[in-house]
């Protein structure tokens, strides 16, 4: 399968494995990755081919505001729940400031091949992300603190 058309077919994969409230994601998709957001594409998930050469495949929730002090808040909110987020992806989720005043959560992966198999996996994790951090995001927004 090409790159291009592998990032295409995931947003049509993930979302039959999300609960109904947050299957109504938007997507955009370029050759090398596809993101995923809810109401602002600034802040999305996304799923990133890192090339080749690094033979790494990134996913993660990403904040690409223009603004770097809500892109950092966001991180600090995140932050601050990085071993509920741990709980459930993980270990190796980390969360850190990014280029151009960006910051994200991400994890990466060896570089799959890219087949049907590979596809319903990226899907599966991504899908645990989203069920995962949404709750979280949430929270924040209505500035309720606890679980």
């Amino acid at each position: 399968m090409r790159l291009r058309e592998w990032m295409e077919a995931l947003p049509k994969r993930l979302k039959p494995l999300l609960p109904p409230d947050l299957s109504g994601f938007r997507w955009t998709a370029r050759p090398w990755l596809v993101q995923i957001y809810y109401r602002d594409p600034a802040f999305h998930y996304e799923v990133w081919h890192l090339g080749e050469r690094r033979g790494r495949m990134e996913v993660g929730l990403h904040f690409e505001s223009r603004d770097p002090e809500r892109n950092q808040a966001a991180l600090e909110w995140v932050s601050l729940h990085i071993w509920e987020i741990r709980h459930h992806l993980g270990p190796y989720v980390e969360a850190e400031p990014w280029d151009r005043g960006w910051a994200k959560v991400f994890e990466t992966h060896p570089l799959p091949p890219l087949d049907e198999e590979s596809l319903a996996r990226f899907a599966q994790r991504l899908a645990l992300w989203i069920q995962t951090l949404e709750p979280i995001l949430a929270r924040e927004r209505t500035g309720t603190r606890s679980k």
